[in-house]
């Protein structure tokens, strides 16, 4: 099986955030469209001015506005996502990538910035021990990044589903095995091995009940013939 050494995610995390500085998302949305009242243009352009500055708080505050009045905006969005980034509120930026995502899915640019906020968030739910939560995360990525860079990422998520295995094992308790299943049917030999513990235990209780049957009919023929 293959596991996790977990003597290095705080190292990989330390890396990812360091990187994060050095690559962080790009791709700013600075253009105001032509069709915006003059109103929702100054107040871009103030939200971009912001932004630019590096003044996250004001920025936010001022995309957030803006997104009340558009709430379809990618630039909007795009942007809100890359300043979260920046304050490292992970979940956020995550958040508004994705929605971005679903008005242009084509953006290239993009789905890299929404790939780097995911890696760095199933980081954190590994070290967190988190192991469902990083396995989701690991999926959105596989999806996103480009067929030679899927086979890595599958591996990561066949070693996270060992580390959950090895804790529904020692649970040793049906409803775990369970539950397993039906979040990972087809674990890597994982799922197999809880089909069988299932299969297994259900017959050593069908056993069970069965001779616990035999002996009170037993039981019960004695007490008649006296």
């Amino acid at each position: 099986m293959k596991f996790i050494k977990f003597g290095i995610i705080s190292f990989m995390l330390l890396n990812y955030f360091a990187l994060g500085c050095a690559t962080a998302p790009r791709q700013l949305s600075n253009i105001p469209s032509n069709s915006l009242s003059k109103f929702d243009q100054e107040l871009f352009k103030r939200a971009i001015f912001h932004q630019k500055k590096g003044q996250i708080e004001p920025a936010i505050v001022l995309w957030e506005r803006f997104l009340q009045k558009k709430p379809n905006s990618f630039p909007a969005k795009n942007n809100l996502g890359l300043l979260y980034y920046a304050n490292d509120d992970i979940t956020r930026a995550i958040y508004y990538f994705e929605q971005g995502l679903k008005l242009r899915p084509a953006e290239v640019q993009l789905k890299m910035n929404l790939v780097r906020a995911l890696k760095i968030q199933s980081a954190i739910f590994e070290e967190n021990m988190e192991y469902h939560e990083a396995i989701m995360d690991l999926r959105k990525i596989i999806r996103l990044s480009p067929v030679e860079e899927r086979e890595a990422i599958e591996r990561q998520v066949e070693a996270l589903e060992d580390q959950v295995f090895e804790q529904v094992k020692k649970s040793n308790r049906m409803e775990e095995y369970q539950e397993f299943l039906k979040k990972y049917p087809q674990s890597i030999g994982n799922s197999d091995e809880a089909r069988l513990w299932i299969k297994n235990k259900l017959q050593g209780e069908t056993m069970n009940n069965q001779n616990t049957l035999s002996s009170n009919s037993h039981s019960g023929l004695e007490t008649e013939s006296r």
